[in-house]
């Protein structure tokens, strides 16, 4: 059985109304994001048969090696098995699922090449994750909001984008977080949940991990990664 902690509960909430279309959940190392990001993407799957959703990284190889790597951990958990409850195309990096639901994973990397993420291609999605969205461009994730609309009417559903990251410099901090050293305003459909590893409702993963944290020597990542401090001066 998986039991959330509050700030996953708070971020799922959000994640499941009618009014809310980008979450953004993080903000320090340790706090169960991608464990998170992968339970919600898993019960979407579940719940809406034939429904299609989109997990993104800045690179497929970094997806596959740790995100799915979760993903798969978190399934079992569930207690879906691989070739029964669902199968992985590692080749078009699909995941199909019992009830005719599809998992895409997909590169999100700003190639020079396909400025304009063409490699999207013309694919609609029920809902989005992007993992460690820090280490992706706004403009990736604007094309990926652009793509979820598939069968949203039929399931009575509204676009649904959670991202996930650590603090760090850029477009996440400045469209969620604080800009010119005043905290963000966010839109209405826009929200923000800060977790942090003390966080984790895994107490035993809590007290291990965070000992490590506070023994980084570098003043910089000990502020971002522990105390999820998004103004940390390097």
């Amino acid at each position: 059985m998986i039991s959330l902690s509050q700030k996953q509960s708070n971020a799922w909430y959000y994640l499941e109304d009618l009014d809310t279309t980008e979450v953004l959940y993080g903000g320090g190392a340790g706090g169960g994001k991608s464990f998170f990001g992968c339970v919600w993407h898993i019960t979407r799957r579940m719940s809406y048969p034939k429904s299609r959703g989109l997990i993104g990284r800045a690179k497929i190889s970094h997806l596959e090696q740790s995100t799915l790597v979760t993903l798969f951990d978190v399934a079992t958990l569930m207690g879906y098995k691989n070739g029964e409850h669902y199968n992985y195309n590692s080749q078009k990096h699909i995941i199909t699922w019992a009830n005719g639901s599809q998992t895409i994973l997909k590169d999100l990397f700003l190639y020079p090449s396909d400025p304009d993420f063409t490699s999207l291609g013309s694919t609609e999605y029920t809902d989005g994750f992007i993992d460690e969205a820090n280490e992706v461009t706004r403009k990736a994730k604007e094309i990926v909001s652009s793509r979820i609309r598939y069968k949203l009417k039929e399931f009575n559903l509204v676009p649904k984008l959670l991202m996930t990251c650590n603090p760090s410099p850029g477009w996440i901090k400045e469209d969620f977080v604080v800009k010119d050293n005043k905290p963000v305003v966010l839109q209405d459909h826009q929200r923000f949940i800060q977790a942090l590893v003390t966080d984790n409702p895994n107490k035993d993963f809590v007290d291990i991990y965070k000992k490590q944290l506070e023994r980084m020597n570098n003043d910089y990542d000990k502020a971002r990664l522990l105390y999820g401090d998004w103004e940390a001066d390097r």
